[in-house]
This record gives C-alpha cells, sequence and structure tokens, in this order.
C-alpha cells in the first residue's frame, strides 16, 4: 500500500488451510491485507509493486473461467465480490512444455471478482487469439493467459540457431482460443543485467594490511580472513 484515506480500515485474513496452502504454492503470502472503506462517502486506497514495473488492470468478469499467471504476479484485487487466489499446474500436456515452456509448474490461478491488477515490466501486450490460432513469444514473456490457452514449445531452429542466436533452444508456443498477456522486460531479464558480485577473496589467517586483493568488495577495515 501507498496510500489511503482516513477512513479505510486493515484487516487480515488467510481464507483457511487450503487457501494459505495455495496462496504458498502460488508464490504469494499466506496472509492476505484486506482494505475496507468505513465511511459513508467515497474512499480511496493506492496499491503499488514490489518491483520497477506497472500495474495492469484486468476485468474478471470478462475472463471465462479461470486466469493463469505468473508465480508471484497478482497484487491486488476490487470490488464486493472476492477473487479467489489458487495455485495450479502447469497446463502444458508435453514434458518439454512442463520443462522449456517459461511457465513454472506451479503457476497462479484467479478466479472471479471484479477487478485484479498484475506485476509486470516493461510493454505490456495483450493478445486475443481465435481458435487453433498459434502465437510464437519468447519463454520468460508471459505474464498471463486465460484457461482456455493451450501451451506447447517448439525449438527456435536448428542446431545452430539453437547455440548461437541468443534465443535459447526453445520458444513457447500458445495456442488459442483465449487471451494473452505478455511483458517485454520480466524480471528474469533485469536480474540478468545485474549480476551477483563476486565473492570477496578471503585474505588468510591475518597478518599485514589483511590482503590487499580483496580490492572494493571488502569493508575496509582491513581484517583478515573470514568471521
Amino acid at each position: 500500500m501507498c496510500y489511503m484515506n482516513n477512513g479505510c480500515k486493515l484487516q487480515i485474513k488467510s481464507g483457511g488451510l487450503m487457501s494459505i496452502i495455495g496462496s504458498a504454492m502460488g508464490g504469494e503470502d499466506p496472509w492476505k491485507c484486506v482494505y475496507t472503506n468505513k465511511t459513508q462517502g467515497p474512499g480511496y486506497v493506492a496499491m503499488t509493486t514490489d518491483i520497477p514495473g506497472v500495474m495492469v488492470p484486468i476485468d474478471m468478469s470478462q475472463i471465462d473461467g479461470t486466469l493463469r499467471c505468473k508465480r508471484g504476479a497478482w497484487v491486488c484485487s476490487t470490488g464486493d465480490n472476492e477473487t479467489q487466489v489458487l495455485a495450479g499446474f502447469n497446463p502444458s500436456e508435453s514434458f518439454a512444455g512442463q520443462c522449456c515452456g517459461g511457465l513454472d509448474f506451479i503457476m497462479q490461478e484467479l478466479k472471479g471478482g471484479e477487478w485484479s491488477f498484475l506485476s509486470a515490466m516493461g510493454t505490456v501486450i495483450t493478445r486475443e487469439l481465435s481458435p487453433g490460432e498459434e502465437f510464437i513469444v519468447d519463454t520468460n514473456s508471459i505474464l498471463a493467459i486465460t484457461g482456455s490457452v493451450q501451451v506447447d514449445v517448439r525449438r527456435v531452429g536448428d542446431c545452430g540457431a539453437m547455440c548461437c542466436a541468443g534465443e535459447g533452444a526453445y520458444n513457447t508456443v500458445l495456442t488459442g482460443p483465449g487471451k494473452v498477456w505478455l511483458q517485454s522486460m520480466p524480471i528474469e531479464k533485469l536480474r540478468a543485467l545485474f549480476p551477483a558480485p563476486a565473492e570477496p577473496s578471503q585474505g588468510g589467517n591475518g597478518g599485514g594490511d589483511g590482503g590487499g586483493d580483496g580490492g572494493g568488495w571488502g569493508d575496509g577495515d582491513g581484517g583478515g580472513g573470514g568471521e
């Protein structure tokens, strides 16, 4: 939460044991914050994501059945009708699709409610697929799909393309009917741009100035060796 009006009250809700298990498997905390406007007038609550991205609003009344999302993508839902946040399985029917399709084996499923908001990065692309239409996408770019969309994988090309094109070995094939949401800069790409720094080398058992090969990674106190 970023800000809210004075009349909104916060409550914590779990929804029972199965809801707690489903939330944990779907990449969410077992406890949910519920904000209720207790005044007679209009109220407001501003929600933000925990990554540098955008919020994607989805009208759940236009979703026929289930919305499958990337784990942890759900941020919040609004309305008097509660949105169920559950855990579901990867819809791919092939072993390659389960392992290389870019979607986790356990996904997040949203059912019911009025409006739901997902966290995404980069440009968000929405595509409505007709029955039998194939849509080839990058494996990490999938944000959400409706329950009727089929998921499989396809090799990016010959051995040379798989090894040297920089696109990985497989692309994900989404087959309609249904709706697809993609993000141009998923969190995996952002993390790849900023790899974790190398561990500082240990300076031995002490002595001298603590070993100068630690460079700028050390804490600068001249201590020799690890703690």
